[in-house]
């Protein structure tokens, strides 16, 4: 727990809170509130390196899948209406625990990840797990773009201390009312463009959440329907340059909605 008492210790300095008086959490859960609320500002080298080393452990303690051994919906599946169900796969897990090229972070339009301590949102999850650089080099890229990455456009930066080597950020429609023939193009893009800086990067392998099903509040099956009906287009369209494309299922309604339409 060294390097954990270091970096809580650290973070509550800088922000100048007093633990006591700030969330009544455990040491995990309190470095964790600290650093999503931490802006993105300059850090010292040496926390840097003590946090590589503490997520370094926690991960170590964790099943990791690996790419290659997630099975496609042709090894898993019958009755298939897609094209390449030799390169899409359904997968039930933690995006931030997959082996893989890339993952893409269904994130906001400033592009700076979630600011809301512990916050249950994919953003704050590989904001967390990633570690504090994610931030700092996504805010590079943010501040030359005014902090507005627009609905269904995207970023790219290396995973840091994920198991994916990149991480790519996109912004997902927001549903007010309903759903727009507008937005529908807007999410249709979030996949679609992600794919293309993949491309762009040689990135081969790629995982996505569903983006703009949670607070988003996209409705999830009609969400689906665009999400593999843009992959499976995208992937024929550009064939050869795409290996796999992992949709990351969080839990047993989204597994029933992609089995029911794959």
């Amino acid at each position: 727990m060294e390097n954990l008492d270091y970096l809580i210790e650290y973070l509550l300095k800088e922000s100048g809170k007093e633990e006591i008086n700030y969330f009544n959490r455990d040491k995990k859960s309190l470095y964790r509130a600290l650093v999503n609320t931490r802006p993105a500002n300059p850090i010292s080298e040496v926390f840097l390196k003590a946090e590589d080393e503490y997520l370094a452990k926690i991960l170590k303690k964790e099943t990791v899948a690996d790419v290659k051994t997630i099975e496609t919906i042709k090894e898993k599946y019958n009755n298939l209406h897609l094209t390449n169900v030799d390169k899409i796969c359904l997968w039930r897990g933690d995006i931030t625990k997959i082996k893989i090229d890339a993952i893409v972070n269904a994130g906001n339009s400033k592009g700076l990840g979630c600011f809301l301590p512990n916050h249950y949102c994919i953003d704050n999850q590989i904001n967390t797990f990633a570690g504090v650089r994610l931030r700092l080099a996504c805010n590079e890229i943010m501040k030359k773009l005014n902090y507005n990455l627009e609905t269904g456009n995207v970023i790219i930066t290396k995973g840091f201390n994920l198991p994916a080597k990149f991480v790519i950020q996109t912004v997902g429609p927001i549903i007010d009312s309903n759903v727009t023939k507008q937005k529908e193009v807007e999410l249709s893009n979030c996949y679609k463009n992600s794919l293309k800086l993949a491309i762009d990067n040689n990135i081969k392998t790629i995982a996505f959440p569903c983006i703009s099903t949670g607070v988003f509040r996209f409705p999830k099956e009609h969400a689906c329907k665009i999400a593999i009906n843009s992959v499976d287009e995208f992937i024929t369209e550009n064939k050869g340059k795409i290996d796999k494309v992992i949709f990351c299922l969080w839990d047993m309604e989204d597994v029933d909605i992609y089995e029911r339409n794959i």
